[in-house]
């Protein structure tokens, strides 16, 4: 005998939710265990739990974000030498978060984790040095700070110490050290402004031997990163033949790359100003006064102030 084959309604979608929302109040309900936990410890002195369900508060990791609840326990990390504890203390302190703003007690708690090799302490108390926030401004003490930052690993604060050697600041002034330092960050870690300066040094002989075929990979490098004033750079050294051959056509693409095509988008005013004189005397380009004056006013918004001044008139045709 022939069977009926059984027919089943459609599983209604809230149905199918169900598995995805069990699963999603297990995890609800394992954080909160996870942070009752925490707070059970914190309260028997373990600073590490304080250090974690602090930091859970202050960022909003998994938990309502709650700086002002986050801070006691900080508090308890950091008297308790937990580092990061330190830093976020002075990180609201800095910015008056969760507390009243208060740079003098940002720099103490940024202090005490630096001398725990906390090495984002030690940055930003730094920059309070050298920005005189919270602190006596003292450049040598910013450099010895950024110095210990870059020791632990911290490729922007190297980039720091290497201009602090360049300039001048905080220490004698010696470009030979600074290129030592803005090589591995530039050709290890792509920092783009690392890049630049050590292909600036190259371009100029400065700290190390004048070699312009040198510098070109290295503003290629920070161009390809959007750096507008390693374009610049590269566009420069393509129209002079500097390094490389000459190559009016390659410097007209560099400093269109760098100008940009609005004032908001960023661009590098002397790249704009180029341009315009590209345009009105017509060198690489067709000559177009509308286009020269479009790129001098670009160059003018971008804070380049020759672009601002009335252009000179353009040369008379020989024809």
């Amino acid at each position: 005998m022939r069977q009926t084959p059984l027919c089943l309604p459609p599983l209604s979608p809230y149905l199918l939710l169900l598995p995805i929302l069990a699963t999603l109040s297990g995890c609800v309900l394992g954080e909160a265990e996870r942070t009752r936990q925490l707070r059970s410890a914190c309260a028997d002195g373990d600073p590490s739990a304080c250090e974690e369900i602090g930091l859970k508060l202050f960022h909003g990791r998994r938990v309502f974000q709650d700086e002002v609840q986050a801070i006691p326990f900080l508090e308890q990390a950091c008297d308790g030498d937990q580092w990061e504890g330190c830093f976020e203390l002075g990180t609201a302190y800095r910015g008056g978060l969760g507390v009243d703003e208060n740079l003098r007690q940002a720099a103490g708690y940024f202090e005490k984790a630096c001398d725990g090799n906390f090495g984002e302490a030690c940055a930003a108390l730094g920059y309070l040095y050298q920005t005189g926030r919270g602190v006596p401004g003292d450049l040598t003490r910013a450099a010895d700070l950024f110095e210990k930052a870059c020791e632990t690993g911290l490729t922007d604060m190297c980039v720091n110490l290497a201009i602090a050697y360049e300039e001048g600041e905080g220490r004698l002034e010696n470009a030979a050290a600074a290129a030592e330092l803005y090589e591995p960050a530039c050709t290890e870690h792509e920092h783009l402004e690392a890049c630049l300066r050590l292909g600036r040094l190259y371009r100029s002989g400065t700290g190390v031997a004048m070699d312009p075929a040198r510098a070109a990979p290295f503003f290629e490098q920070a161009c390809d990163g959007e750096n507008k004033v390693s374009c610049r750079e590269l566009a420069q050294l393509y129209a002079d033949g500097e390094g490389v051959a000459g190559d009016p056509e390659r410097a007209l693409e560099l400093y269109e790359r760098a100008c940009g095509e609005r004032w908001w988008d960023g661009g590098d005013g002397e790249s704009c100003y180029r341009l315009a004189e590209m345009h009105q005397s017509g060198t690489t380009v067709e000559r177009d006064d509308d286009e020269a004056e479009r790129y001098f006013f670009l160059a003018c918004r971008l804070g380049y102030r020759l672009g601002c001044a009335p252009p000179p008139p353009p040369p008379p045709d020989s024809t």
